[in-house]
């Protein structure tokens, strides 16, 4: 067999020998604080004198799976993160009592006892009574990080730390059934991190639903393998739940309980009463990085009561690219966001997604209004609130008369100082028009060939910047069309986007 280390290795202050380690409990290689695991053997070694130590490493820097010359003596985590380790070449550590004794210079002092945070990432924590104690020596501690130590599975006789608020779990390997064990530990808890457990399923003790976590606001389960809704519908009577990261998980599809079919979760309002509604406070779900692909998905949104914030990125359904939907259907599908991925969605753009969403609708869906309402649930009542009519056919329209209804009427106005005022012209240009055509017109009825000119709209009183228009200029243009007619000019590009793209 052999062995990971030299075990030459000078013996640290906190090695110990084989009968002092425990199951679980996780060390670092003496000389190498940075190499850690967890203990999950310890005893003789077939062919070998003395007793061992196996380590599961968490750098998977080992020589086997935890057997050896066919004896399993435990089952690491992969092929070669395990190995055997003299005792005397493995420490636990420095105490976590006696390093804030240390600090601290063995005395209570105010500063110990304002702690109000607690970051302990990265140590070898894994016994929870030994955090327990020093939580009740910290009364004013607020927030404990205990990230990246792998806890013990044994949460029994935690004692009520009703001062916690924070808790950050992140990268721990805990499991849903611990979270239920803590719950009554933790009974003030508002933030709750569990990002990277590798959790795949919310398992609730006594019921179908998370009952309990009655202060809980924000909970974090970012970077773990949960694939169903179903699973994330178990937290949906979380009375205070205001902020779900659902980020980097296995998502497919949403879908909101409705209270008058099966697909609701059963006795969902059993604590709660009937005027509960699922997920009632929640303000903010991201759900970016995830597999979601479907419009139904995005819909069903809108019947959660209160959310205004909204995460999508990273779906197939928000990358055109993978056959998704840009922004502006995004925005327009979505009648109450705020903010979509981590963008404010201002009234105007609003606006401007909705009228555009529905030009877009209007010119794809003509014959089928049943498969219309079905498709796009909100295309009626936008296509109401903003007034706009269908098109009606220009038929038996020929000649002069047919190519009148193909010319729109703008006004240029150039404001550009160097210039000097001047007049403002009206033309009628087709609507196949492109921008670059137009850029050309601009320098030649204003004579300014050596500016390069820069486009604005005028509509109304206020002066709106055509943010995608890339060139410089000072003109501006003022629509004399009838309002209904005109939505704003957004996805422009350079020469190759027509006049026709305003959206008409």
């Amino acid at each position: 067999m052999q062995n990971c280390m030299d075990s030459s290795n000078p013996i640290s202050s906190g090695s110990k020998s084989g009968s002092d380690f425990v199951m679980g409990q996780r060390v670092h290689f003496v000389g190498d604080t940075r190499r850690i695991g967890t203990v999950k053997y310890v005893g003789e070694v077939e062919g070998y004198e003395g007793n061992w130590v196996g380590v599961d490493w968490e750098n998977a820097d080992g020589k086997h799976d935890g057997s050896h010359n066919g004896v399993r003596y435990f089952q690491a985590q992969g092929p070669k993160t395990a190995s055997f380790v003299r005792p005397h070449n493995l420490s636990s550590g420095f105490p976590l009592l006696k390093a804030l004794e240390f600090r601290y210079h063995g005395q209570s002092t105010k500063q110990e006892e304002g702690l109000k945070e607690l970051d302990l990432t990265g140590n070898l924590l894994s016994d929870w009574r030994e955090i327990a104690a020093i939580c009740i020596e910290l009364p004013a501690l607020v927030t404990l990080n205990l990230s990246y130590n792998i806890m013990s599975h044994d949460v029994s006789g935690m004692p009520v730390l009703n001062h916690i608020k924070v808790v950050v779990l992140n990268h721990t390997g805990i499991s849903w059934k611990q979270v239920e064990m803590l719950k009554d530990s933790l009974p003030l808890v508002e933030e709750l991190h569990l990002r990277g457990n590798k959790l795949r399923r919310i398992t609730p003790f006594s019921s179908d639903i998370v009952h309990g976590f009655d202060s809980l606001r924000l909970l974090n389960l970012e970077n773990n393998f949960i694939a169903a809704w179903d699973e994330i519908l178990k937290l949906s009577q979380l009375k205070r739940l205001e902020q779900l990261i659902l980020n980097n998980n296995c998502i497919s599809h949403i879908w909101y309980p409705d209270h008058n079919s099966s697909s609701e979760p059963p006795n969902s309002h059993e604590l709660l009463g009937e005027s509960f509604r699922p997920f009632q406070n929640l303000r903010c779900l991201l759900v970016g990085d995830n597999k979601i692909e479907d419009l139904a998905s995005i819909d069903t949104l809108n019947l959660f009561p209160n959310l205004l914030d909204i995460r999508l990125s990273e779906n197939p359904i928000a990358d055109p690219g993978k056959g998704g939907v840009p922004r502006f259907v995004l925005i327009a599908r979505l009648a109450k966001v705020e903010i979509l991925n981590g963008s404010q969605v201002s009234p105007r753009e609003r606006k401007e997604s909705e009228i555009r969403y529905v030009r877009l609708v209007m010119s794809k869906c003509h014959d089928n209004p049943e498969e219309t309402k079905k498709l796009h649930p909100r295309f009626a009542e936008l296509k109401t609130f903003h007034g706009i009519e269908d098109e009606k056919a220009a038929s038996g329209a020929t000649g002069p008369q047919k190519m009148s209804l193909s010319l729109i009427s703008i006004t240029l106005k150039c404001v550009a100082a160097s210039i000097g005022e001047k007049a403002p012209l009206t033309k009628k240009l087709p609507v196949t028009t492109t921008v670059g055509k137009l850029k050309i017109l601009c320098e030649s009825f204003f004579k300014i060939k050596s500016i390069k000119p820069k486009l604005f709209l005028q509509e109304e009183v206020h002066i709106s910047h055509l943010d995608l228009l890339i060139d410089y200029c000072g003109i501006l243009l003022s629509k004399v069309w009838p309002s209904s007619h005109w939505t704003g000019i957004k996805t422009m590009r350079d020469q190759g986007s027509e006049l026709s793209g305003m959206c008409w």
